[in-house]
């Protein structure tokens, strides 16, 4: 849950639907943001609180994390409401952020997998060969020049379906254009960066 420093309802408590349905996301937080009203933000809270959760877990696969990592981007939001800009549907913002949180969770835990491993294999060999790591390294540098080079949109949309892990759906939907437009950025994309990587 979040900490105390936001006051907010244990998130059980139901709020009821339909004294709330009628003011829209992006009233909620220009509220909160504006006049640092508490009362939009528990709202958007409840609003939104299982659905991220459940989209949490299904990248975790852990509630208790889960939970943590929805309560995080929340006390974040709070916490920035002042300074925040929101371009897009709050929704969509909201996603993607327990994305990213979850994202930056999952390589955490892959750093400290892989760290372990190599600890272990030093400690169990006198020799050990760096090539694999150095041909890594090089390959992910060259990869992500590779992403850069990519036009505008083109990147933006690589990354939100290969960095965050949306659908092309929901690409779509959030830049309010058609799937056939994402499959037709994402083609040209795979296709660049093929190009590129093949290169010697």
């Amino acid at each position: 849950m979040l900490q105390t420093a936001i006051p907010i309802a244990n998130v059980q408590t139901l709020i009821n639907p339909a004294a709330t349905a009628s003011y829209s996301d992006e009233d909620l937080f220009t509220q909160m943001k504006l006049q640092g009203d508490y009362r939009p933000f528990e709202i958007l809270f409840h609003r939104y609180y299982s659905l991220l959760c459940n989209i949490a877990y299904g990248l975790t696969h852990c509630q208790h994390q889960s939970d943590e990592i929805v309560s995080d981007v929340f006390l974040k939001i709070w916490k920035n409401r002042e300074q925040l800009n929101i371009e897009t549907k709050v929704r969509y913002y909201l996603q993607v952020a327990v994305r990213n949180k979850c994202i930056d969770f999952l390589r955490k835990q892959i750093r400290e997998r892989n760290y372990k491993n190599v600890i272990d294999r030093d400690y169990r060999s006198d020799y050990v060969m760096p090539d694999d790591q150095i041909i890594g390294d090089e390959f992910s540098k060259k990869a992500e020049a590779a992403i850069e080079s990519l036009p505008p949109q083109g990147k933006y949309i690589f990354r939100l379906s290969r960095n965050e892990g949306m659908k092309y759906r929901e690409i779509a939907e959030m830049l309010d254009i058609s799937i056939k437009t994402v499959e037709t950025h994402m083609r040209r994309s795979l296709i660049h960066l093929r190009s590129c990587l093949l290169q010697n």
